[in-house]
């Protein structure tokens, strides 16, 4: 688990990584969905939402190794 944590660490200080990681972000959080979405994209969008989380709560961990 570590060596992911690493990497997700490495992957989020270059200037490429960042750009990939924002770009993931605002994909994910900045979608909204309409009052007539059906449950299976409601759980595929959460789904992402809780990948992108995952991964910063990974990064965050990471910094205190």
């Amino acid at each position: 688990m570590k060596d992911v944590i690493y990497a997700l660490i490495r992957l989020s200080t270059t200037p490429d990584g960042k750009t990939v990681l924002n770009y993931l972000r605002r994909k994910v959080y900045g979608r909204v969905l309409s009052p007539e979405a059906g449950t299976q994209e409601l759980w595929y969008l959460e789904g992402q939402r809780a990948f992108i989380a995952t991964m910063d709560k990974m990064i965050e961990q990471g910094k205190t190794l």
